[in-house]
């Protein structure tokens, strides 16, 4: 927790820090993926994450190719189906943690709408 973490803790009131404690803190990576496979677009994201895995392992595959190559064309050839591989893998990880970034920044606005929501009830009375 940093120091505007608790500045904020301090200002709310017992129960509205309840609630906050209640929405929990920062998610691991591990639960991040898998909330990724459970938003509107999560055929899509599942759909990334195997051809992440097939490039991974063709890219692998060419690389073992290079290094058995025997001829200069064979190794430009596996030279550069191995860059193709790890480029797409490289794509396709920035994109998945774009989908992640996403998230976490819907996750934070939600939060500023019910903090606000709150606010706007106490308000009124």
């Amino acid at each position: 927790m940093n120091e505007l973490d608790k500045k904020i803790r301090e200002t709310l009131r017992k129960e509205d820090a309840e609630i906050f404690d209640d929405l929990g803190g920062e998610p691991s990576v591990f639960e991040m993926l898998m909330e990724t496979c459970r938003g509107r677009h999560r055929w899509l994201n599942i759909l990334g994450a195997f051809w992440t895995l097939v490039f991974l392992v063709l890219g692998i595959v060419a690389a073992v190719k290079f290094f058995d190559a025997k001829t200069t064309r064979d190794i430009v050839m596996w030279a550069a189906a191995c860059i193709i591989c790890v480029s797409t893998v490289s794509m396709l990880k920035v994109w998945y943690f774009l989908e992640m970034n996403k998230n976490a920044v819907t996750r934070e606005i939600k939060r500023l709408e019910l903090q606000i929501a709150r606010l706007a009830g106490r308000i009124k009375d």
